[in-house]
């Protein structure tokens, strides 16, 4: 799913919900233990992997001949794309590791944080690349001892993302919530352990279980649609604010980084239309290099799976 339709995925859940975020998982996909790697800047996912589970990426063809794997790109090469012309530039990086005291990682959600922030770039990125990425960053930042902590949280935490839970999470049925929330705690401890489960999850668990106990007239009073953008006269940040109350942190981090990526994909549409509008009418190229220069300009600023996207929102 690419990044603008997953506004669309959040949205469906919090409007009939009002906490969604709160048990946000992603597609379940086969899981595959990382390989055992001596130093932390080189290890790499092992194979394996369902990219359209974790993120997407174009389908190959029934008819399309195999092609040799290319190798990984480099963490620091694969960083500046992704800062100056992916899905992260103009950003910081969000969260932090954690504290780490050279023996141990002390667990926080801020690491939950970083680690979703890095998990939007799949497509953008291959696993094994992203891996990579996750281990040079925290190299850079805390040592070798201290990214082999991070990355064995990030090994961890991607199982469970993969995890395939036999409860739903079905909006129409609320009496099923405490059965979903409860295999849900058990899976998170099971594969993060007690302390990691409790630092990334506390908020939000919390957070469905009040609503749980809610008397059912309170469940049922109206609620503010979440996902739309703040009422009239009421600041982005202020209207923030109110979502963190109601959702908690998480859910509603989740929910402004998806609205600035649709902004952000609206504009990157609006420009594409300009150009293409442009170089539709340049009287100095035939009607056959037109083409050309509207199809070359397309694979240079959008992606796989974005740019198939484009061309059809673009009506080409």
């Amino acid at each position: 799913m690419g990044r603008p339709q997953r506004l669309w995925a959040v949205g469906a859940v919090l409007c009939a919900a009002g906490v969604a975020g709160l048990v946000a998982l992603l597609a379940p996909s086969p899981a595959v233990p990382p390989p055992a790697q001596p130093s932390a800047a080189q290890s790499s996912a092992g194979p394996g992997w369902s990219l359209l589970a974790l993120g997407g990426a174009d389908r190959p063809s029934a008819n399309a001949a195999p092609q040799a794997p290319r190798p990984p790109v480099a963490p620091e090469d694969l960083w500046h794309t992704l800062l100056t012309d992916g899905s992260l530039r103009g950003a910081e990086l969000d969260g932090a590791w954690g504290a780490w005291d050279g023996r141990r990682l002390t667990p926080s959600a801020d690491l939950r944080r970083r680690f979703d922030q890095l998990l939007t770039t799949l497509g953008e990125t291959r696993p094994d690349e992203l891996r990579l990425l996750v281990a040079w960053l925290a190299e850079r930042d805390l040592g070798p001892p201290g990214a082999q902590a991070v990355l064995e949280v990030w090994d961890r935490y991607l199982k469970l993302q993969q995890h395939a839970f036999r409860e739903t999470m079905d909006l129409g049925r609320p009496e099923r919530w405490a059965s979903v929330l409860q295999e849900r705690q058990l899976v998170r401890r099971e594969l993060l352990g007690m302390a990691w489960a409790d630092a990334f999850y506390r908020e939000e668990e919390t957070a469905l279980r009040q609503r749980l106990d809610r008397p059912p007239q309170t469940q049922s009073a109206a609620e503010p649609v979440w996902t739309a953008a703040a009422p009239a006269g009421l600041a982005p940040q202020a209207w923030h604010h109110e979502r963190v109350v109601a959702l908690g942190q998480e859910a509603a981090d989740r929910l402004q980084a998806e609205e600035r990526a649709q902004a952000e994909w609206e504009q990157r549409l609006t420009t594409a239309r300009s150009t293409i509008e442009h170089l539709s009418r340049a009287p100095e190229l035939s009607p056959g290099q037109r083409q050309a220069a509207v199809q070359n300009w397309l694979n240079q600023h959008f992606q796989g799976s974005e740019r198939l996207r484009a061309s059809a929102l673009l009506g080409l």
